[in-house]
């Protein structure tokens, strides 16, 4: 089911960026003049360029775009196509971004650790124990792109790009015969460790 926006204004005046004064002398400029809200609230100089895009990502519900908006990696306009885009694709919308060059893939992973609240790691900074990647049959690592790491109290540390894979989780949870704890790396950098 789509989200349904919420009114721009409100959201504005919620998160203390305008007034409902502001908003209501935008909304008659915006009522003679034929406007978008958003660039009649820049034009009368009540908030940023940058600020109103962060807005307009939280309008949307996009926690990544929020972030990433809120870094100056990327516009609105950016994460609104991206997000056309992945309407009609199979991608994620942070592969959707990098594949059009807007954003690094540690970009997204720096985002995605603060959507999720789980650490992003470097595979190549962790010392990689032995135990932990004989605990799960190779092919198994491939086919959900995961890479472990360590042991810890009965739990399998376990690097993955998608820690929403609850599939991937139950089966290496059957697999290792323990908890799995997700952290975050790239798609890249665990490609390069199941090779």
């Amino acid at each position: 089911m789509a989200k349904i926006p919420r009114k721009l204004g409100d959201l504005l005046v919620e998160n203390g960026l305008l007034t409902e004064s502001q908003l209501l002398e935008a909304l008659e400029t915006q009522r003679r003049e034929k406007k978008l809200l958003g660039e009649i609230i820049v034009d009368l100089g009540f908030t940023t360029k940058e600020k109103l895009d962060s807005a307009l990502a939280r309008q949307y519900g996009s926690r990544l775009g929020e972030f990433l908006i809120g870094r100056r990696l990327i516009t609105f306009d950016q994460l609104h196509s991206a997000m056309d885009e992945q309407r009609n694709s199979m991608k994620s919308l942070g592969e959707i971004l990098i594949d059009k060059g807007y954003i690094a893939e540690s970009d997204l992973m720096e985002g995605l650790s603060l959507q999720y609240n789980i650490p992003y790691v470097r595979l190549v900074e962790q010392d990689i124990s032995p135990e932990a990647v004989s605990c799960v049959p190779m092919d198994a690592l491939r086919k959900y792109c995961v890479f472990p790491i360590r042991v810890e109290n009965n739990m399998l540390v376990v690097a993955t790009t998608n820690p929403e894979d609850f599939i991937a989780e139950s089966d290496l949870k059957f697999l290792s015969g323990m908890y799995i704890k997700f952290v975050l790396c790239s798609k890249s950098e665990i490609l390069s460790f199941l090779e």
